[in-house]
């Protein structure tokens, strides 16, 4: 399961990064200039809680919760990210729940890898307000919901 995970988002990866390279290729887009407006870029580092600045997915937005987990996710990723989802509508936490994330807004190799090691990381994936990180578990979620809302 891991390795077809692997494989399949270095191929949306690989294909992203080709689709970005022949449009910056035209002219028609400044990479630097669009990263800054459209993703949000944040070199501030890692959160307290370890969520990471890294290019937000095609269509998601830098504000909020959006948690990642395939439809036919494993028993034990399934029961985490039902455990989370939960926790967030305990807690008020308003969240988007999607199975699939695409990245046609990578303009370098590093991108590219700071995506990948987030998100060949374990279920769920969580992006709160253009962070993401790997499984975290329910209570960081909320405290970084909540520490960015305050700032």
């Amino acid at each position: 399961m891991n390795a077809m995970k692997a494989c399949a988002g270095a191929l949306l990866l690989v294909a992203g990064v080709g689709v970005w390279k022949t449009y910056v290729a035209s002219g028609r887009v400044d990479p630097k200039a669009w990263v800054s407006e459209r993703v949000g870029k944040d070199d501030s580092g890692p959160s307290a809680r370890g969520f990471q600045s890294i290019p937000l997915p095609d269509g998601v937005s830098a504000r909020g919760v959006v948690v990642f987990a395939p439809k036919h996710c494993t028993s034990d990723a399934a029961r985490r990210t039902d455990d989370l989802v939960r926790h967030l509508s305990k807690h008020g936490i308003a969240y988007v729940r999607t199975d699939s994330a695409n990245f046609n807004n990578l303009t370098s190799q590093d991108e590219a890898s700071r995506v990948m090691s987030v998100m060949n990381g374990p279920v769920p994936i969580v992006y709160v307000n253009g962070k993401a990180k790997a499984n975290p578990t329910p209570q960081e979620v909320v405290a970084e919901s909540r520490d960015k809302k305050a700032g």
